[in-house]
């Protein structure tokens, strides 16, 4: 049972956009060049001393006393790392990986979606995330070892997360239990053509917006009443260019914030009126992302007019998503 409350636990955090990210089919995949630079040490600082405890592992909150640690956080920390290319850090954050994620079950490798004795569950979106950071870094750093691993954990998710070039999103390598939908948030170019999946997996369109699961077996699509923005810029992202791309939901987003300069972080999915008035900055950095690809003007005025958001230090109730995607968008300016 108790690792089931973690599979629900993974739907709820995706849905809500606190997870994984992240999301970010994960924020951490862009196409920036990683060059030399010292642009992100005071971050680098701030988060050492606000987020990550004594042992490498990075809080959800900053200076708290929960003990829930995300793969995802290392992850984006990771892609921090690199496009700060300071390979110590990134070197012993990949033993951080190893000592508290990454589990070796007969001859596969898989990587737990948070730290715990009692986690036998992965999420696709984290793994394929630090698969593609290892990858990267291989190349960055000169260091084989990563291609290596990357390759490794590679290997167990095309051999028990691939049905019918559908991606499970999770796998529960103690129970062999697959998970029974795909998350269309999770759906990456780059994870794609990783696990050499040619035909790419076509989100639904759900009028204004899209449906946010697929079910496994028929390909059924699943679609909540609300509108969760950070799936629903992530699904966008992914469908530009495809036939899953959805031109309502462009011009709709333009309108939002053309007309009044604020993206909200949910939305009603028949009307399109906000269900809430909060704003974040994880929502606005994927937005940021959304026009780089398709309005690169809206995407600077989103930069300009949102930087105070953006440069903002953490605070008592910053989520470590919402601060490192704030901070890693600012390398997109």
């Amino acid at each position: 049972m108790r690792k089931y409350l973690s599979i629900i636990s993974i739907a709820i955090v995706a849905i809500g956009g606190i997870m994984i990210f992240f999301i970010m089919n994960g924020f951490g995949q862009n196409n920036t060049a990683y060059s030399s630079t010292n642009k992100f040490t005071n971050e680098i600082e701030t988060i050492e001393k606000a987020y990550m405890t004594d042992e490498g592992l990075i809080r959800n909150y900053p200076v708290t006393s929960n003990r829930e640690f995300l793969l995802e956080s290392q992850g984006f920390y990771l892609e921090l790392l690199l496009l700060q290319q300071d390979e110590k850090r990134f070197r012993n954050q990949v033993e951080v990986l190893k000592k508290f994620f990454i589990v070796e079950k007969e001859d596969n490798l898989f990587i737990k979606w948070k730290s715990g004795v009692d986690i036998s569950v992965n999420a696709f979106i984290d793994d394929m995330r630090i698969i593609h950071i290892l990858r990267q870094a291989a190349v960055i750093f000169e260091q084989e070892y990563y291609l290596t691993l990357a390759n490794e954990l590679t290997a167990s998710i095309k051999e028990k997360q691939i049905v019918n070039n559908l991606i499970p999103h999770y796998y529960d390598w103690e129970t062999e239990h697959l998970g029974t939908t795909m998350f269309n948030s999770y759906l990456h170019n780059n994870y794609m053509e990783i696990l050499d999946i040619n035909e790419h997996p076509s989100p639904t369109k759900d009028g204004l917006f899209f449906a946010e699961e697929q079910i496994i077996a028929n390909g059924k699509p699943i679609s909540a009443k609300e509108a969760h923005m950070i799936d629903q810029l992530l699904i966008a992202t992914y469908c530009i260019g495809k036939t899953c791309e959805n031109h309502q939901f462009d011009e709709w987003i333009q309108k939002q914030w053309q007309d009044k300069k604020i993206i909200y972080g949910r939305y009603d999915k028949v009307s399109g009126i906000p269900t809430t008035k909060y704003e974040s900055i994880a929502v606005y950095a994927l937005a940021v992302m959304y026009f780089n690809k398709k309005h690169p003007s809206i995407s600077d005025d989103i930069t300009q007019s949102k930087s105070a958001l953006f440069n903002s230090k953490p605070v008592a109730t910053t989520h470590f998503f919402d601060y490192i995607l704030g901070v890693i968008v600012r390398n997109e300016e």
